[in-house]
């Protein structure tokens, strides 16, 4: 049975020559390139060239094989190798354990419906995503990250399931949008394809929060409003209303 231990010995070999960290986010550029979706058969057709040429096709094939393995059940192995060999941790990026985010979509979700849009506004490596796939597959999944990387092994991993939904690199927190993996599936030969297409025009995310329109409200008046003072002191009928209040008021 394949172990992530076994996914570490050969992702060692693959990244021999290099730093760890350019293997990885190179590994999974190559990982991703197949399941694009081209919209001519000759980009296609460059595009799985460029693959066949890959100095390492070998380990590479043999890497996808072992996630592939190690992914039954919505498992993350993507995930734990990022922790294990990249991370250690840096920047706060500790992947949630899966359990937890078992626990934590059964907690917030319950009976999920088909169709139910699921968003995780900093998804990592996509675990609370694939809790709630667990769920209910059918559902629509959407993450966020400000991490390129993290958005990539998100997006492996729901293209790696046959997931439906999208993938933003953006900031939540300040809404600023970089790029956008739209995922989906197609039936060929009665299986499902999955493929992504790339975007980066902000108002093409479902996750992108759209500018509020305010309504610009003119005023009624021409002027600026000033007000009128009196010279004179209040005297009778004007000053009752004050010695009404207070009658000692006129010995002031």
């Amino acid at each position: 049975m394949t172990d992530i231990k076994e996914l570490l010995t050969e992702f060692n070999r693959y990244a021999y020559g290099q730093s760890l960290h350019t293997a990885f986010t190179d590994r999974l550029d190559w990982m991703l390139l197949p399941f694009k979706r081209y919209e001519a058969a000759d980009e296609q057709r460059k595009a799985l060239e460029t693959y066949q040429s890959h100095p390492k096709v070998e380990h590479l094939v043999k890497l996808i094989t072992l996630i592939g393995d190690l992914s039954e059940g919505f498992r993350d192995p993507l995930g734990e190798l990022f922790m294990q060999a990249i991370s250690n941790g840096h920047n706060g990026q500790f992947s949630t354990p899966t359990p937890i985010a078992d626990m934590m979509a059964m907690m917030q979700m319950g009976d999920v419906s088909d169709g139910r849009r699921i968003n995780d506004p900093a998804c990592g490596s996509g675990r609370m995503l694939l809790a709630a796939a667990k769920l209910n597959r059918s559902s629509l999944l959407y993450g966020a990250d400000l991490d390129i990387t993290c958005c990539k092994m998100s997006l492996f991993n729901m293209l790696l399931n046959s997931l439906t939904g999208e993938i933003a690199h953006m900031n939540t927190l300040s809404n600023r949008f970089y790029r956008g993996f739209k995922i989906d599936n197609v039936l060929v030969d009665g299986f499902h394809m999955p493929y992504y297409t790339e975007f980066t025009e902000p108002e093409l995310s479902y996750i992108w929060l759209r500018p509020l329109k305010v309504q610009e409200v003119k005023p009624k008046f021409d002027k600026p409003f000033e007000p009128i003072r009196s010279v004179q002191a209040i005297t009778g009928v004007q000053g009752s209303l004050f010695l009404a209040i207070a009658p000692g008021f006129s010995h002031l």
